[in-house]
């Protein structure tokens, strides 16, 4: 008896685990005026190979949501040979609009089960294999949109590694903006280079994994003092933080299940 409960609490922990990494939890947030026309964004984050879930494939899942803007926040693949399988999936998705900015993993690849920093040449090829895969890349610049009689400011963030991060707009031109959304990988961001005058309704980033794992719901590592999800600032100011798709270091989630965000922004 001891020996069948025992086998049967390892099925349950070997199913939870494989649930916290697998099955996707699609995070909605609403913004602005709901009864106004919506915009949909939608961000990915931090997939490291990872497009096939129990509850479907990634291009599947932000296809139902009917994008209008796709954000990616960094680290698609943790090596060279994901790259290839990682855009061939995201080249699936039903959107015109697509932005990315690079992560750590865009910077690092695995060599040998240990990472190791890319030469500037193997970076900037792995950057125009992404805008080759018509997916718009934000290294330190903006790319303004129209919608509807709106102007709309993305601007995204390098910092993948700590010290690249540049804000190349005046903040007297920022505030010609009615939509402000800023990008980058690692929520550091929010102290290296956006101090509280420059204007922005949405600041999307990923990085921490949202802790990965989460013993008894507490987070562990480096990020521990990070929220996870959304935080609104001010008035205005909405900062959040995805807990990305994908894995690092360990292959498994504990109790911190994948995530896709979906924001609907009322005009």
């Amino acid at each position: 008896m001891v020996i069948a409960g025992i086998v049967v609490i390892l099925v349950l922990g070997a199913l939870f685990i494989v649930y916290s990494t697998f099955w996707v939890k699609v995070s909605h947030t609403q913004l602005g005026d709901p009864a106004k026309k919506n915009v949909t964004v939608v961000q990915i984050s931090d997939l490291h190979g990872q497009t096939l879930f129990i509850n479907g494939s990634l291009s599947k899942m932000v296809n139902n949501l009917n994008p209008d803007l796709v954000m990616i926040t960094g680290d698609l693949a943790s090596n060279k040979e994901q790259l290839d399988k990682v855009l061939k999936e995201i080249r699936q998705i039903k959107c015109d609009q697509l932005f990315f900015v690079p992560g750590n993993h865009e910077r690092y690849g695995l060599v040998q089960s240990r990472f190791q920093l890319n030469s500037d040449q193997d970076y900037e090829a792995i950057l125009r294999t992404i805008q080759d895969a018509h997916i718009t890349v934000l290294s330190n610049r903006g790319f303004p949109v129209h919608i509807g009689d709106k102007k709309w400011l993305i601007y995204g963030f390098d910092n993948s590694l700590y010290g690249k991060e540049r804000l190349n707009v005046r903040v007297e031109d920022l505030q010609n903006f009615d939509v402000i959304i800023m990008l980058a990988h690692s929520p550091s961001i929010i102290e290296t280079s956006l101090q509280p005058h420059i204007p922005f309704d949405l600041l999307l980033v990923g990085h921490t994994h949202g802790g990965q794992i989460k013993p008894l719901g507490s987070k562990i590592g480096a990020y521990k003092n990070y929220h996870v999800g959304l935080k609104r600032i001010d008035e205005r100011k909405h900062f959040y933080i995805n807990r990305g798709l994908g894995t690092s270091r360990i292959p498994i989630r504990v109790a911190c299940s994948p995530e896709i965000a979906v924001f609907k922004i009322g005009l």
